[in-house]
């Protein structure tokens, strides 16, 4: 028995599927494999297009983060700084062996220059519960502090002596008078 021939509609169909699949399986190579290979520009502008990049950091066997630290530091005129937790609600303190689900969100919000509104909302959310506690006035400045320690190679381990290095950022400081009162999400992203 014959097969029909594939229609031209069928056949673009095949072909895309193929190569679709072939730049997913590339996707799927470790970085450092990728960067070798001379095509690699290809599919970096082919992920960009098509918008299938794949954060692959949830399967790593070697943990590139060897700590994660987070904190929200508040401090009114003439006091003390004091640190809160940064977990809502009730602003308990982060930990990152809490859960994974969490720790994913702490690295892929606050580091990734993409995700601004997530940023924005959350430092709201953070001032309200700041507010509503009572222990700080609208006019306390707050900022997020965020110190991952990134775990270094087997040979900065052996040349440098250490594990990890720390590279902290800062979000901040805002009014938290001024954050709760931003209504709009059209304003500019923190």
């Amino acid at each position: 028995m014959h097969a029909s021939p594939l229609s031209s509609r069928e056949k673009v169909i095949v072909v895309f599927a193929t190569v679709h699949l072939a730049f997913l399986s590339f996707g799927a190579l470790p970085a450092s494999w990728r960067d070798q290979i001379h095509v690699s520009s290809v599919f970096n502008l082919y992920e960009r297009i098509t918008r299938c990049h794949q954060l692959w950091n949830m399967f790593e066997t070697i943990p590139n983060m060897n700590r994660l630290e987070a904190r929200l530091v508040v401090k009114e005129d003439g006091l003390k700084a004091k640190e809160e937790g940064v977990v809502l609600p009730g602003l308990r303190k982060f930990s990152q062996h809490d859960q994974v689900r969490l720790n994913n969100w702490m690295v892929n919000v606050i580091f990734n220059p993409t995700r601004g509104v997530f940023r924005e909302a959350y430092m709201k959310s953070a001032a309200e519960a700041l507010l509503h506690s009572g222990r700080y006035g609208p006019r306390a400045q707050v900022s997020l502090e965020v110190i991952p320690a990134y775990t270094r190679s087997l040979l900065g381990v052996r040349s440098l002596r250490e594990i990890a290095v720390e590279r902290p950022s800062v979000l901040g400081p805002f009014e938290l008078g001024a954050l709760v009162s931003r209504k709009s999400p059209a304003q500019p992203t923190l």
